[in-house]
């Protein structure tokens, strides 16, 4: 289950929906102009518990804000998805490898 939110970059959406986003239901959590803290992360004190946070490829290296991030719960194993890397701060992508084959998950902001 995929969970979509724009959070107009405000922090306190960002921990409305923390509070909000169960890891019991939700795979995915696709979040456009998410809240970043000074340093350009998005943390919260439990997140990276109970979520993988995968940012546009070249985040670290990009002068523009990032528009867009995945949240992947930690109940999804690693060996089942990886990163799709793409040139944009406004997109961020995986694709999932399960049974039922595979499926590219793509996260856009425009």
């Amino acid at each position: 289950k995929i969970w979509q939110q724009n959070l107009r970059k405000s922090s306190s959406t960002w921990e409305h929906m923390l509070q909000n986003l169960n890891p019991n239901t939700y795979d995915l959590a696709c979040i456009q102009e998410p809240f970043l803290n000074p340093v350009g992360l998005a943390n919260a004190s439990n997140l990276r518990q109970l979520w993988d946070v995968i940012y546009p490829s070249n985040h670290h290296t990009n002068l523009e804000r990032s528009q867009s991030i995945l949240l992947v719960n930690k109940k999804l194993s690693k060996n089942n998805w990886h990163i799709i890397p793409l040139n944009s701060p406004n997109i961020t992508a995986i694709e999932l490898h399960r049974d039922f084959g595979k499926v590219c998950i793509y996260n856009i902001y425009n």
